[in-house]
């Protein structure tokens, strides 16, 4: 081998080694700056799920209100907005693990 492979086989190993440093910082600052994004995900689903309960139980007690049957639809759109909190919070988790 001749002094040039020599070099060229040094540069080539002290290239990778930086390489390998530069990628494990990288990682480490990504962690960092990501620590916060499953708590942004799990707020949106807690958010969907309120408001599929908070807009069925204001269906539910406009019924009422105008029907004049106190709970009876208040508990049932209660149950629906429930049900359909679950669903689009099942919907979502799905999406967001793709």
């Amino acid at each position: 081998m001749s002094k040039k492979d020599d070099l060229n086989t040094s540069l080539n190993k002290l290239s990778r080694k930086l390489d390998d440093i530069k990628t494990k910082e990288t990682l480490k600052e990504n962690y960092s700056k990501n620590t916060y994004y499953g708590l942004s995900h799990a707020f949106k689903i807690v958010s969907e799920m309120f408001a599929n309960v908070f807009v069925g139980g204001c269906i539910g007690w406009t019924l009422d209100y105008f029907f004049e049957t106190k709970p009876i639809f208040l508990i049932i759109f209660l149950i629906i907005g429930m049900i359909s909190g679950i669903y689009t919070s099942y919907k979502s988790s799905k999406k967001w693990q793709k």
